[in-house]
């Protein structure tokens, strides 16, 4: 057990929000437990001995409201402070970073570094500090800690964007990676144009409600790919009976008038959304279960082969927040989607998609396995996926999208570049206006979620959120994604916001009456800087641009 003083402005606080509160083990593995407060103190209780950390939201000044977390902590019968620990963990992130993305070499004058100085000055004064009478922590500590904390989250966003900088810069100007192997042909080259270099794909998200000549022009000039969402429960809502059109007019336009590439899925996707009510009749007969799927798979995938080019085959497996499988389950049907879309189109591209990355489904979502710990079972058991997806989405007050820091996206990133696939980002988003949550409705199937307080605010990033907000976010987030050398296209998760079936309320580019948003303007400017091979960081915030 370990547990974490907590403190307000009269002292130990008297009522604290265990928001997106979740345990975190090795590797980043989100695990089982309880989290507690009470009297000052939070309280968790693991199911296992092994060291672990928390992961919490907190309000981190003018940051944001953020979810962060702490080391991993060995238990001991007294408590940890909770800003210490959560300054503790920031300040290792940076060192990690400064080392593992080669910025040792930065002057002692640069802002990153007086950044990183004076965060951990302002730690050790905070660890060193007089305790009280009894050997207790103070709110002074607490104070010193909490200012250590934001100023690491503040220089850590601000390493994340170098980083970025200097690494898209490197990918857009460096010339394609020769061969390995001599040609058996002889041919000649001189003929042909040079190569462009090789660079990540900008892509958005179209829902199938919708479909107008603007809609289609904002696609061919800011877009190297559209991603259609094949969800199970809009192809077939009634068993045995599909719906095709709104999916095929969009697919058909792609490839035969805007002549870009498609992404289509996922394929197999067991959240709310995504799964159709009949199919929850199956969810203790998995022999059928099974064989729906497969036929599910055959169905779509044969009337789209000549036209998608890649599929995402399954998503959020693991997450287990509908119909509960076994790990052999899960595992068995992403080789299912896999060996099927391979034997109905060998030449496809099959991605497997990673739903909430960070994890924190593991601690209150039964027989539910972290996302890293699916993704290296895949890869281990030899199914022969061609890249990783994931779903990077913030601000929503779905389970898994509370608001994160820079820092901590870019090193998701990292974390799982480490299985050494390519990476697709297919829903970067952010909302343009601070979301509540949505009245509760019974679920039509089982359903053992965190309960409505715990995921009720999402958090922001910087300042609530707002149409300028998301727009800003946007820059920051794209370049980021694009900046890692293993990450082959970014979309943004909706090109308009809908009302029929939303990825996330306000989270498109476009509103539902319309009008163009900022971030509209903002990605088309994003487009442009990287055709021209400049770094998106180098835009002027948008604040400063709408003003001129």
């Amino acid at each position: 057990m370990i547990r974490f003083s907590v403190f307000d402005d009269a002292g130990p606080a008297r009522s604290f929000a265990l928001r997106h509160a979740h345990l975190v083990g090795k590797e980043e593995l989100a695990v089982a437990g309880t989290i507690d407060f009470a009297d000052g103190l939070i309280t968790c209780k693991k199911h296992s001995t092994d060291a672990a950390g928390l992961a919490l939201q907190i309000e981190a000044g003018p940051t944001g409201r953020l979810t962060l977390q702490t080391c991993l902590l060995p238990d001991r019968p007294d408590p940890y402070l909770l800003d210490l620990e959560l300054a503790r963990h920031r300040i290792m992130l940076l060192l990690n970073k400064i080392e593992e993305w080669a910025w040792s070499d930065l002057a002692a004058d640069h802002p990153v570094m007086l950044g990183f100085e004076k965060a951990r000055a302002l730690f050790t004064q905070s660890l060193i500090a007089p305790r009280g009478r009894t050997g207790a922590w103070t709110p002074e500590q607490a104070t010193l800690a909490r200012q250590s904390l934001i100023l690491g989250i503040e220089t850590g966003e601000r390493l994340s964007l170098l980083e970025a900088e200097r690494s898209l810069a490197e990918r857009l100007t460096s010339p394609p990676k020769a061969e390995t192997e001599a040609s058996t042909i002889d041919v000649d080259l001189t003929d042909l144009p040079a190569e462009e270099p090789a660079r990540p794909l900008l892509g958005c998200t179209v829902h199938t409600d919708q479909f107008a000549e603007p809609l289609q022009k904002i696609v061919s000039r800011h877009f190297d790919l559209l991603s259609v969402p094949l969800r199970w429960a809009e192809l077939e809502k009634d068993e045995g009976q599909h719906s095709f059109a709104p999916t095929d007019r969009w697919v058909e336009w792609a490839v035969r008038t805007a002549k870009i590439p498609v992404a289509g899925g996922p394929l197999i996707d067991f959240s709310a959304r995504a799964l159709p009510k009949w199919l929850y009749i199956w969810e203790n007969d998995y022999k059928t279960l099974r064989e729906l799927t497969y036929e599910h798979l055959k169905t779509v995938v044969t009337r789209y082969r000549r036209a998608i080019s890649r599929w995402i085959v399954a998503s959020g497996l693991n997450v287990n927040s509908e119909i509960s499988l076994r790990i052999e389950e899960m595992i068995d049907l992403t080789r299912l989607a896999v060996l099927t879309v391979r034997k109905l189109q060998p030449t496809a591209t099959v991605i497997i998609e990673i739903n909430q990355p960070w994890g924190e489904h593991v601690t209150h979502l039964d027989r539910s396995i972290a996302p890293l710990l699916y993704a290296t079972l895949v890869k281990e058991q030899g199914i022969a996926f061609d890249g990783l997806s994931l779903r990077i989405q913030m601000g929503d007050t779905e389970s898994g999208r509370s608001t994160r820091d820079l820092m901590a996206l870019s090193a998701v990133l990292d974390t799982f570049a480490s299985l050494e696939k390519p990476i697709h980002v297919t829903a970067l988003g952010a909302p343009s206006a601070a979301l509540k949550p949505a009245p509760a409705a019974a679920p039509a199937g089982k359903h053992n979620g965190p309960p409505p307080e715990w995921c009720a605010d999402p958090g922001y990033w910087r300042q609530p959120w707002s149409a300028t907000q998301q727009a800003e976010w946007l820059t920051q987030a794209v370049s980021i994604a694009m900046s890692k050398p293993l990450v082959q296209s970014v979309c943004w998760q909706a090109l308009f916001d809908s009302d029929v079936s939303p990825e996330m309320r306000f989270g498109g580019l476009i509103s539902s009456k319309g009008e163009a948003k900022p971030s509209l303007k903002r990605i088309g400017d994003v487009a442009a800087s990287l055709r021209s091979r400049a770094s998106p960081t180098t835009l002027p915030p948008v604040e400063a641009e709408a003003r001129a």
